[in-house]
């Protein structure tokens, strides 16, 4: 997982994330309900924007290892930082519910 990504406002791109345990081992995701939420600050209780399960490609969920596209509509936002999160649920009730926080820096894109 990134522990920070710099885009700049409305740039599009694809994020992967790698899901590890304590130990470092992967977590299989494949059969994971994962939802990508972003917040300009850890207290706001609504996400600036966020992805559910079924924008992820799970290609290779089985070994941790998964990704979402980011769209220019998610980082046309103010430049400054916000804070990721990932969410993972399992059916049997095991939840994730940070896998870990990472920041995301949106730069002022420069137009003419």
């Amino acid at each position: 997982m990134p522990s920070k990504l710099t885009l700049k406002q409305g740039e599009a791109k694809t994020v992967t994330f790698t899901v590890t345990d304590a130990d470092g081992a992967v977590v299989d995701l494949s059969t994971a309900t994962l939802l990508l939420g972003v917040k300009k600050a850890v207290t706001d209780a609504a996400y600036v924007f966020s992805h559910l399960d079924a924008d992820f490609d799970k290609t290779d969920a089985a070994n941790g290892i998964v990704t979402v596209d980011l769209i220019d509509d998610d980082t046309d936002q103010e430049e400054g930082v916000y804070l990721g999160e990932l969410k993972c649920t399992w059916d049997a009730g095991t939840v994730i519910n940070k896998s870990a926080t990472f920041y995301l820096s949106i730069l002022n894109a420069i137009t003419t």
